[in-house]
C-alpha cells in the first residue's frame, strides 16, 4: 500500500484536543501503529508499502506530535496513554493490535497494562525500560543522554521545545517498563529490536523478552529503526504474529 495515496488523513475529538491520524481501510485484521518521539505518521512510510492491502491501518500522531493537538500539559506517558484510549473508544476499534517504536512503543506498552481492549502489542525497540534508566543513573550518563536526544529530536519535524523537554527531562519514572507493568499486560506481545540499536540497546530488549516471556525478532542490519532500515523484514516479523494472535481461541 502507498502512504500517500492509499490512506485518508482524518481527525478526531479528545478532550486533549485532536489526533491526526491517516486510515487505510480494509476488511483485515485492525492495526494501530505508534511512532517514536519527535516523530509522526510519515515514518511508516516504507513500512507501509510492504504491507499486505486488505488490513484495517492507523498510524497515529502523538500528543503534541506531527498535526495532533499540543496542549500545554505535563507530556506523561500517562497522557499519551489517556489521548490514545479516548481514540481507540471512539473509533471502536478496541481489537486492534498496536504496534509502537520506541517512545511510541512505551505507550502502547502502558496501554496494554491497563484493562483496555486490544487483541496483542508489539513493541518495536521500545524505550521506557526501567533496567536502561537505572543503568544510566548509576552511571552517570543519564544527563548526557537526556541532552544528546534532545538535540538529535530537536532537528525532526519542527518539533516544540517545550514540548521535547517534557518528555525527555521530566521525571516520569512511576510509568517506567517495570516489573509491576508487565505482569498487568496480560494480552500477547511480540518484541522487535534492531541488531545495532544504539539507542536501546539490544541486551535491553532480551532482557525486556525474558521478563514478558515473549519472542523476540533480532534484525540483522537494523539499528533503532528497524521499521526503515529493514522495513520486509518488520513487516514479516509483525504478520507472522498477527498469524498467531488470529489463530488464538478468544
Amino acid at each position: 500500500m502507498d502512504y500517500e495515496s492509499d490512506f485518508a488523513d482524518e481527525f478526531a475529538e479528545t478532550s486533549l484536543g485532536d489526533m491526526h491520524f491517516k486510515h487505510h481501510k480494509g476488511n483485515g485484521e485492525k492495526m494501530i501503529f505508534i511512532h517514536g518521539l519527535g516523530g509522526s505518521t510519515l515514518v511508516w512510510k516504507r513500512l507501509m508499502e510492504h504491507m499486505p492491502d486488505d488490513l484495517d491501518i492507523y498510524l497515529i500522531d502523538m500528543l503534541g506530535h506531527g498535526q495532533s493537538a499540543a496542549p500545554d500539559i505535563d507530556y506523561t506517558v500517562s497522557a499519551q496513554f489517556q489521548f490514545l484510549r479516548e481514540f481507540i473508544a471512539l473509533q471502536n476499534n478496541g481489537d486492534s493490535i498496536i504496534i509502537g517504536h520506541s517512545y511510541g512503543g512505551w505507550v502502547a506498552a502502558y496501554y496494554a497494562s491497563q484493562p483496555c481492549g486490544l487483541k496483542g502489542v508489539v513493541l518495536e525497540d521500545t524505550a521506557g525500560i526501567k533496567e536502561q534508566f537505572d543503568d544510566l543513573s548509576s552511571s552517570g550518563k543519564l544527563q548526557a543522554d537526556r541532552e544528546r536526544l534532545m538535540s538529535s529530536v530537536m532537528e525532526l519535524n519542527e518539533n516544540k521545545e517545550s514540548i521535547m523537554r517534557s518528555i525527555i527531562f521530566s521525571d516520569h519514572s512511576s510509568e517506567d517498563i517495570e516489573d509491576g507493568m508487565i505482569a498487568d499486560i496480560k494480552k500477547p506481545v511480540r518484541l522487535i529490536w534492531g541488531r545495532d540499536d544504539a539507542t536501546v540497546p539490544l541486551s535491553y530488549g532480551i532482557l525486556l523478552g525474558k521478563k514478558m516471556n515473549a519472542e523476540i525478532d533480532i534484525i540483522e542490519g537494523a539499528g533503532h529503526e528497524p521499521h526503515f532500515e529493514q522495513p520486509e523484514k518488520v513487516k514479516e516479523a509483525i504478520m507472522d504474529f498477527v498469524s498467531k494472535v488470529a489463530s488464538q481461541p478468544r
